[in-house]
């Protein structure tokens, strides 16, 4: 009988057994005797043939070497199947047959006795978790579910030492096998199949040596690596890649100075990282060419520091793309020895080599003249620069002396002393550059935000800014990202955060003044016309702060994601993270001390530390509190409201109509009215409690789709944009209704601590389909949607 040895990969894409058409047939329960056993390590060196994996061209070269870990060495594999764990699934994902009990230990190879259904078409996921790992697939859960569930974290993996390896989890999933009548585990052919299981995690070994003169390698950086381990991939169904660019990714710092070189002076480091299949790109033709626009988005990479021995400002960062030994392969897979040896080679400053960025920082300041109107909100592209007057606000075209600073300041906070940076976000959830930029030191933030009088003297606490046009704050961001967000703090004599704004950093540059829709997409503006809605002015085509809009469903749930924007406290300027997340009908609590998986993450002025958020379940004091922390919900269920004092309507200014100080708009663009939606209802009657027919395009499935599809022109035909299912945070630790509800919010408050927010939510959870409602708690974080402000012509 022919013996068909598997060594699959995890998810089945490489070697796994073709399923020949046959179709499931489940049957009877039968008795399975199996042998499990452990594969060898695949090793990166010879897992393809090499295409010009190295090179002596441009500023360094690196070469993946033969693994120093031999298949000979039975140092590097359990010495038993701990924790042994078998389940079976019909092709749908339900469980059908397998253990209820893991087995603790087992010899390697010896016969397992088992009930499986007799399947024509089944799946088995076979898992030896390890010795002391409690994390199961269960017999309950389908396989869906395990595969989103059954995570392993890193700090599991981290700790196990290559010559004591019973920890470490071992897998084998089988996408397509046959279990027959007579007990036999084959290949839909009928071929009996040996079960060999792969190692769960990836071994990355870095040599190096670096010797330009003048520089010193001080830091090395590990980037968009998986976070934690997907015991069963999901791969996706197009191009196979995994994990999806949703799920958590994180950045591993290795000190190099903390380590030991050997006699020829070469250092070294080892770890194991998680599979990380992103594919390959045929552009990719040499080692100069794996760079960020040939690397498929998620690719992991080492990023190699060195600083200036005589200016710490001065820094090179050399790129190394990690993957297989061609060079179009950015595939780091599972099971697999990654031994990667980087030479640097120039002898003068690398300026041809697109792989090395050259950081010479210079203060914002400098060479920046772009002076624009100053709101809570500035749209910028990316590697743009401008600079602005802290003490004035722009409404209806005119820019105004904020007095809301101003009163702050003269009730004795001592004026703007000095400015830094909040926060950021990486160009796609945690993959990516920083959108902002890398800060020069943890105290020097004066290459991305800077503050100078207007004579170009220096502000301090001994001489702030305490009106207008006396000084700007100046602001320039990283060039060559995608886009994406931050805020810029100033503080005050006391170091206590006086004002904040928001930095929306996109290639999207709507014209403020446009008197028709424009369909360009880096300039799409929507004028909302059924239903001769009155004030109708065009209106932003995205939610603000979103990465990008879209008149019907996009493709992929990374860009799904991408419309979601951010959310605000209703009244509130500061945004607020959104969901990130490919799951529907989620909640989530948010942690205080942690990050929150499912919602974007913030990092902080280096790129690379994460920036947790607070909350808050007390009511901020007073408008001042929320100020100081801009960063910060607050709210509980027993509130409506996000601070104590009287309701007040701080989006509109009810005796003018005007923008106001808090709205969260950029210049030219305030929050929109309850009015200008009513284009997106079939009825004139589209405020109230209960569901309204929306406009809405009825190809598209609401919840499956994400998002809602509506015309906003003319009754079920002509125009259409896509409004996101965000969900939305009711209360200041919770976050529910991804993927089942979009709130949008609206200038106009209601009575008691509430305001208006059209509502989407196709499966009823607190109406049902469409309505605009004045009964949302001012506590709750909807995203919103900016119209043009020209309102002097109402």
């Amino acid at each position: 009988m022919t013996l068909l040895s598997l060594v699959l990969m995890n998810t089945g894409c490489e070697e796994q057994i073709d399923p020949a058409n046959i179709p499931s047939e489940g049957g009877k329960m039968v008795e399975v005797s199996l042998n499990i056993g452990f594969a060898d390590e695949a090793d990166g060196y010879t897992i393809a043939s090499k295409s010009d994996a190295s090179s002596n061209k441009g500023a360094f070269s690196y070469e993946l070497q033969p693994s120093v870990v031999t298949k000979e060495d039975a140092t590097i594999k359990p010495d038993k199947l701990y924790n042994l764990e078998i389940q079976q699934y019909n092709q749908s994902g339900t469980r059908i047959g397998g253990i209820r009990e893991v087995t603790a230990t087992r010899e390697i190879g010896s016969a397992i006795e088992l009930s499986l259904k007799e399947d024509s078409n089944c799946q088995l996921v076979i898992v030896a978790w390890g010795d002391g790992n409690t994390t199961r697939l269960g017999t309950t859960n389908t396989l869906a579910t395990v595969q989103k569930q059954s995570v392993i974290d890193a700090s599991i993996i981290n700790g196990i030492s290559t010559d004591n390896m019973k920890k470490m989890p071992y897998v084998l999933h089988l996408e397509h096998v046959k279990v027959s009548s007579d007990g036999k585990v084959q290949s839909p052919e009928g071929e009996d199949v040996r079960l060999l299981l792969k190692r769960l995690a990836a071994r990355l070994t870095l040599n190096w040596k670096y010797s330009y003169s003048g520089y010193t390698l001080n830091q090395i950086l590990l980037e968009s690596i998986p976070t934690n381990y997907n015991v069963v991939p999901n791969p996706d169904k197009t191009d196979k890649t995994y994990p999806s660019l949703l799920d958590q990714f994180t950045t591993i710092k290795i000190d190099p100075t903390s380590l030991t070189p050997d006699l020829s002076e070469q250092y070294t480091y080892s770890c194991w990282v998680p599979a990380n299949v992103r594919g390959s790109n045929s552009s990719a033709t040499s080692q100069n060419y794996r760079i960020k626009s040939n690397a498929p988005t998620g690719s992991s990479y080492a990023s190699f520091i060195a600083g200036n021995t005589s200016d710490a400002k001065k820094k090179l960062n050399y790129r190394v793309y990690l993957g297989g030994s061609t060079t179009f392969d950015f595939n780091i897979n599972s099971n697999t020895n990654y031994n990667y040896t980087v030479r640097f080679t120039h002898t003068d400053l690398p300026v041809n080599d697109r792989r090395v960025t050259i950081i010479d920082p210079i203060p914002a300041s400098e060479k920046n003249s772009n002076l624009v109107p100053t709101a809570n909100c500035f749209m910028v592209a990316p590697g743009g620069a401008f600079c602005f007057d802290p003490f004035k606000y722009q409404a209806n075209g005119s820019n105004e002396a904020n007095t809301v600073l101003k009163g702050w300041v003269a009730n004795g906070e001592g004026g703007i002393a000095s400015v830094k940076v909040l926060w950021q976000t990486k160009e796609n959830g945690d993959i990516g550059d920083p959108v902002l930029g890398t800060v020069t030191s943890n105290d020097d933030h004066t290459n991305i935000v800077d503050i100078k009088r207007k004579d170009g003297t220096a502000v301090s606490t001994t001489s702030p800014l305490t009106d207008a046009d006396q000084g700007y704050i100046y602001c320039r961001v990283a060039p060559n990202t995608t886009g994406g967000s931050g805020v810029i703090a100033a503080y005050n004599v006391n170091g206590e955060i006086i004002w904040s704004w928001h930095i929306w950093v996109t290639d999207y540059a709507p014209n403020a003044y446009a008197d028709e829709s424009v369909d360009d997409p880096k300039k799409r503006v929507q004028l909302y016309t059924y239903g001769k809605s009155p004030n109708a002015f065009p209106m932003m085509d995205r939610n603000l702060g979103a990465q990008a809009g879209y008149t019907d469903v996009p493709d992929g749930d990374l860009a799904k994601s991408k419309a979601n924007g951010f959310h605000f406290q209703c009244g509130r300027k500061d945004p607020f993270p959104s969901t990130y997340s490919a799951s529907l009908g989620n909640e989530l609590t948010i942690n205080t001390d942690k990050l929150t998986p499912g919602m974007l993450n913030y990092y902080g002025p280096d790129g690379i530390s994460y920036f947790v958020r607070t909350t808050s379940t007390n009511l901020a004091a007073n408008i001042r509190t929320t100020f100081k922390n801009p960063t910060t919900t607050y709210g509980n269920s027993k509130d409506d409201s996000w601070f104590t004092g009287s309701s007040t309507n701080m989006w509109t200014d009810m005796n003018a109509n005007l923008k106001t100080f808090h709205d969260p708009c950029p210049a030219g663009w305030r929050v929109a009215s309850k009015t200008n939606y009513r284009s997106l209802f079939k009825n004139t009657s589209y405020e109230g409690s209960s569901g309204i027919e929306a406009n809405e395009s009825m190809n598209i499935k609401t919840l499956t789709d994400g998002g809602a599809v509506v015309y906003y022109k003319s009754n079920n035909g002509g125009e259409t944009t896509y409004i996101r299912l965000t969900g939305y945070q009711p209360f200041a630790t919770i976050f529910k209704y991804i993927g089942g509800m979009g709130n949008l919010w609206c200038r106009e408050t209601g009575t008691s601590n509430h305001g208006y927010a059209l509502s989407i939510s196709p499966n009823g959870y607190r109406i049902n389909a469409y309505n605009i409602c004045g009964a949302w708690a001012l506590r709750d974080a909807h995203p919103v949607r900016c119209i043009q402000d020209r309102y002097k012509n109402e």
